[in-house]
């Protein structure tokens, strides 16, 4: 017993008629004929009467068809559910970033982003970059925006743009006449230290500081900006620090400089490298990158 059988029985009751059959099946009426006597050799009973030329199903062919019939519309059900798996943009975008961008970059595109797809369900983690990069190679996210991670397995990167990292002080702190603060500014201050996940990574601010190095105190090292801002606004300390999350400590007590040397830090946008792209997570990557270019924290490389 084959489905093509099954199939030119089916709609043979269905249509009545073999030739009628045989148009829905894109066949030929003896093809259809040759389908029907190949099941009723398979099954050992007779489906159709045949009298002057026309088939007359059998009381057994009226029992078998609604067994048919209920595994036809089981079929169509696998069907529909496949097709609805297949077409439909995931309910739920699921997006990882570091604090500072989850109070600046991120609520500007998610406004944009909700035009296009309102009822979505986004859920948003906020992370160091260590922990967005185990949830990337895990495929617990979708995306991932913040610092550009450094190549790692599993983990596709998109540049968006530089940040120039800023000099961030107490408002009434002895340098705050200065427009430009330099490292060397900073001898006998309390500066903060940033964790190093990965080897290396903050190379560029810690030569930014080696020559004064003896000479400052480095000693409370942060893993997300808006605690180093927080420690700023209670004069404890100073940092040069990212510019994203200054936005949320105006009027607490913290003011920002320019810093020399520049130190500028490279950010970007990560997915899992066996994501399938789908119409609301193109939306998304398509408005970080339209958003980008208005945020002065951001140097567009041209």
């Amino acid at each position: 017993m084959k489905f093509r059988q099954i199939e030119a029985f089916r709609y043979t009751m269905l249509q009545g008629t073999t030739s009628a059959a045989a148009e829905k099946m894109y066949i030929s009426q003896p093809a259809v004929s040759r389908l029907l006597s190949d099941l009723e050799y398979s099954l050992g009973f007779q489906l159709f009467d045949r009298r002057k030329g026309r088939l007359h199903p059998t009381q057994e062919a009226s029992e078998f068809f609604r067994s048919v019939e209920e595994s036809f519309l089981g079929f169509q059900k696998l069907e529909s559910v496949a097709d609805r798996i297949r077409n439909k943009t995931p309910t739920e975008l699921k997006i990882a970033c570091t604090s500072a961008i989850s109070s600046s970059l991120l609520p500007l595109v998610l406004k944009e982003h909700k035009r296009f797809y309102p009822e979505e369900h986004i859920t948003i983690y906020t992370l160091p970059m260590s922990e967005i990069a185990m949830k990337l190679q895990t495929n617990s996210i979708d995306l991932a925006v913040g610092l550009e991670l450094p190549q790692l397995a599993g983990i596709e990167r998109k540049f968006i743009g530089d940040a120039r990292f800023v000099f961030a002080m107490h408002a009434q702190h002895r340098l705050k006449d200065k427009k430009v603060v330099t490292a060397q500014d900073l001898i006998g201050e309390s500066v903060l230290a940033v964790m190093d996940t990965y080897p290396g990574y903050w190379n560029r601010l810690e030569s930014a500081l080696a020559p004064v190095k003896e000479q400052i105190h480095q000693g409370i090292h942060i893993d997300t900006s808006h605690t180093a801002y927080a420690i700023v606004a209670s004069g404890i300390s100073v940092g040069v620090l990212e510019p994203f999350a200054a936005s949320a400590w105006k009027g607490k007590g913290v003011i920002l400089r320019e810093f020399k040397p520049d130190i500028s830090y490279p950010y970007g946008i990560a997915y899992p490298t066996n994501i399938k792209a789908h119409a609301s997570l193109h939306n998304f990557i398509q408005t970080i990158k339209s958003v980008v270019p208005l945020m002065p924290e951001f140097i567009v490389r041209s």
